[in-house]
C-alpha cells in the first residue's frame, strides 16, 4: 500500500487543532462574509506558512503554497493569490487571530502549567512592554517621534508557563502606565504582579489593591512618603536588609492612596554592593520573599529576548496597522 507523506508544517497544524474554535471566531467576527475565494482559515495557514518558512514577501508565500499544495490540501490549504492575501491582511480583523491565541493557550494549559515550578503559593505575573521599530515612511500610522515609528506590545507574562496571558498593542508613544490599565481586568484577584519603576502610578496602585492583587515594584527615588525609620518593622542583624511600613504623602498620592499602608524593603545586592528599594502593598510577604519576587521579573525580559531571537519577522508583508498586527 502506498504511503502518503505529510510535511512537518502539516503535522504542526494538525497537532494545533482547534478548527472548531477557529470557525466559532470566524462566525463571531463575520470575517468570511462576502468572501468569494480566500477563507479566513486559508489566510491563517498562509500567514503561518510565512512565519515558519521565513518567507519575506507575498510572492514567496503564494509560490510556496502553490508548490506545497499537494501536501497541504488535507489541512484545508488552498492556492493564494498575492493581491487577495494582501487585501485580506489589511481588511480582516486581526483580533480574530489574537483571540485564537487565547483559545490555544487554554487548550494546552494543562500541558504547560507548572513546567517552571512556581515556588510561591499564589500565581505570579510579570508586567512589561517591548517596542517593535517600524519605518515611518512606510508605516505613517505608527509615528513615535519625529523621524521614528513603532508599536508597543504591553505584555502580562505568566511566570509559571513563561507564556503571555494577554498582550495589548498600542503605538510606541503610549506610556507603559496607560497600556497597563488595559491589562488590569485580566489579572485575577489573589495573584501577584511584578513590574519595574515605569509602572509607578498611584491610581494603578489603588486599582490593584482594590482588586486584591499584590504588586511588587521598585520605589522611585523622588517619591514623597513618611520617613522609613519611623516605620521599621524588622531588620537583618547583618545589615543586609530592612522591612519598613510607610504611606505616600505627595499631593497626587493623597488622591488615591492616602489611607493605604505600603511596605518598603531595602535590600543589599552583595554581588554588586548596591542597595535596592522594593515597594509592595502586601502586609504578609517577608523581606526575602519580596526580593525573590522582584527577581522573577527577569522572566519577562528573557521572554522578550526569546521571541526576538527565535520568532524573527524578516519583513512585514503589509503596511497597514491591521496587516502588521495580523502577522504578529
Amino acid at each position: 500500500m502506498q504511503r502518503s507523506t505529510i510535511s512537518m508544517f502539516a503535522q504542526l497544524v494538525q497537532l494545533m487543532g482547534g478548527k472548531i474554535e477557529f470557525q466559532n471566531l470566524v462566525n463571531k467576527y463575520q470575517s468570511d462574509k462576502g468572501a468569494k475565494g480566500l477563507t479566513t482559515w486559508t489566510q491563517f495557514i498562509a500567514m503561518l506558512f510565512c512565519q515558519l518558512t521565513g518567507a519575506d514577501s507575498l510572492r514567496e508565500i503564494s509560490d510556496g503554497l502553490y508548490s506545497s499544495l499537494g501536501k497541504l490540501s488535507h489541512i484545508g490549504a488552498t492556492a493564494v493569490c498575492r493581491s487577495t492575501l494582501s487585501y485580506a491582511n489589511s481588511k480582516r480583523p486581526y483580533k480574530l487571530y489574537e483571540d485564537f491565541y487565547y483559545v490555544l493557550l487554554e487548550k494546552f494549559r494543562h500541558e504547560i502549567q507548572g513546567r517552571l515550578g512556581n515556588k510561591f503559593t499564589k500565581p505570579v505575573f510579570s508586567l512589561d512592554s517591548t517596542t517593535i521599530s517600524l519605518c515611518l515612511r512606510l508605516f505613517e500610522w505608527a509615528q513615535h517621534r519625529r523621524r521614528k515609528g513603532g508599536i508597543k506590545l504591553h505584555t502580562l507574562l505568566n511566570n509559571d508557563t513563561s507564556l503571555p496571558e494577554v498582550i495589548v498593542e498600542t503605538t510606541a508613544k503610549t506610556s507603559d502606565i496607560k497600556g497597563a490599565k488595559g491589562i488590569l481586568e485580566n489579572i485575577p484577584p489573589g495573584s501577584i504582579v511584578v513590574m519595574d519603576r515605569g509602572y509607578n502610578d498611584y491610581s494603578l496602585f489603588k486599582r490593584l489593591t482594590d482588586k486584591g492583587v499584590v504588586f511588587v515594584t521598585r520605589l522611585k527615588d523622588n517619591a514623597q512618603h513618611t520617613p522609613l525609620r519611623q516605620g521599621l518593622i524588622k531588620a537583618d542583624p547583618d545589615g543586609c536588609w530592612g522591612l519598613y511600613e510607610m504611606k505616600f504623602t505627595g499631593a497626587k498620592a493623597k488622591l488615591h492612596c492616602s489611607e493605604t499602608n505600603f511596605r518598603v524593603v531595602q535590600w543589599l545586592d552583595k554581588e554588586t554592593n548596591r542597595w535596592f528599594e522594593f515597594l509592595t502593598n502586601s502586609q504578609e510577604l517577608s523581606a526575602t520573599e519580596v526580593a525573590d519576587l522582584y527577581k522573577e521579573r527577569w522572566q519577562i525580559e528573557l521572554f522578550f529576548k526569546r521571541i526576538k531571537q527565535n520568532l524573527v519577522i524578516k519583513t512585514f508583508v503589509g503596511t497597514t496597522e491591521n496587516a502588521v498586527m495580523t502577522q504578529i
